[in-house]
């Protein structure tokens, strides 16, 4: 009986300590939500290059320690929101084009500091954009910041969330900018 209750103390334990444990990773999924909203004529061949010099997508301040967290793929996620905010607004990708949209991370981060009853989340994001032709070039860089905060410790979610959010908002700013597109036009 004795053996009994210590085993299922034990699986006890086992079970709620990893149901506290959050992924070493940090899921950046964006998704361009807002449909046409300008018209971008023409073909154009997308890349995205990060150049962060901090990879960490998250970092965790807790009183004296700091944990970074990565988000593996962001190249391709931000990628895949880049073209198909491109594409809902007229423009055909394709590799062959003569026109580089070339999408550079400069930053892409989100801090978020727990105290005792609290935490807050700030995201920061700066996307270089890049457009080349034969003749000219277009280069304009774009930055959006947000905050959360909230009682007890921080959900991974909640943070992803506003990473996700903030950078659809930075990639609906980019396809609707007027110089970009009377650029892309002309």
């Amino acid at each position: 009986m004795k053996l009994t209750k210590i085993i299922l103390a034990c699986c006890s334990m086992l079970v709620f300590s990893a149901c506290s444990n959050q992924p070493n990773q940090v899921i950046l999924n964006p998704v361009y939500k807002s449909g046409q909203i300008s018209v971008i004529s023409g073909s154009l061949s997308t890349s995205v290059i990060d150049l962060r010099g901090d990879s960490a997508t998250l970092k965790l301040v807790e009183s004296d320690k700091t944990k970074t967290f990565a988000s593996q793929g962001i190249v391709t996620s931000v990628k895949s929101a880049l073209d198909s905010a491109l594409n809902r607004n007229g423009a055909s990708i394709s590799n062959l084009a003569t026109t580089r949209f070339e999408l550079d991370i400069h930053a892409l981060q989100a801090v978020v500091t727990e105290k005792l009853m609290s935490h807050t989340s700030e995201a920061q994001i700066e996307l270089g954009v890049r457009v080349i032709r034969s003749t000219t070039n277009f280069s304009k860089v774009y930055r959006g910041s947000a905050n959360l905060e909230g009682p007890f410790s921080h959900e991974r979610a909640k943070v992803e969330g506003q990473l996700n959010k903030l950078t659809e908002q930075i990639i609906t700013r980019i396809v609707s900018d007027p110089e970009l597109i009377e650029f892309l036009e002309g």
